[in-house]
């Protein structure tokens, strides 16, 4: 059973996702909110999730503002977030918040399908125009030969190496200290060398700098 819970105050969004990712994931159950409020109220209770899809624009708080929130009552919890419009800045945004992906409402209903399978898979989803290739189309042995020749040429220290799959992977700073057994000021201090090995200012730039690089998304 892949368990998917839908924040949008649009019923006809709804509706359209919900029928998708039932088409798409076999054995989907779906769970519908409307605002900020009623996903809060939900995430606070016992059911538990694979995967929020969030939207940007709700009546009562915006999905960017709700991120940390999501984050502290459920730091496991796969988020996708999605908009009406491909806006460079609320990606940018929402992956540095902790999200695992961005995708515009505007997308074909087969890409739509594909990204949710992705992302029931725990993947990266970004819209195809942020990166040279689709983050899903990844050949694993083709992808990790060339990764390793590409991250041998920046000159990652191995638990530099080892933030950079984590961040590939759409965790935040306490989730990767968590997984590595390291404090937060040390990730910290990592993610600062690997911004500076790729030169880039952000998370969402260094998941776009390796998708072009052919370095795999959702550390595959």
């Amino acid at each position: 059973m892949f368990r998917l819970l839908i924040c949008d105050d649009h019923p006809a969004i709804r509706v359209g996702l919900r029928s998708t990712a039932r088409a798409a994931i076999p054995q989907c159950e779906v769970t519908e909110v409307g605002s900020g409020a009623e996903l809060l109220q939900v995430l606070s209770g016992p059911q538990a999730f694979d995967l929020l899809i969030l939207d940007v624009n709700l009546p009562d708080r915006t999905g960017l503002d709700l991120l940390p929130e999501v984050r502290s009552q459920r730091p496991q919890l796969h988020v996708w977030v999605t908009s009406g419009e491909p806006n460079e800045q609320w990606m940018a945004q929402a992956l540095n918040g902790g999200a695992n992906g961005y995708l515009p409402k505007s997308v074909d209903e087969s890409v739509l399908a594909q990204a949710l399978r992705d992302a029931s898979q725990g993947r990266i989803i970004l819209p195809a125009n942020y990166v040279q290739r689709p983050a899903t189309r990844w050949d694993p042995e083709r992808a990790r030969s060339g990764a390793e020749q590409v991250l041998a040429r920046l000159g990652l220290t191995p638990r530099q190496r080892d933030v950079l799959t984590c961040i590939l992977r759409g965790q935040s700073n306490k989730q990767i200290a968590r997984a590595l057994d390291i404090s937060d000021g040390t990730v910290k201090t990592h993610t600062a060398a690997i911004f500076n090995a790729l030169g880039v200012n952000s998370r969402a730039n260094v998941i776009v700098k390796c998708s072009s690089l052919g370095i795999p998304l959702g550390g595959h």
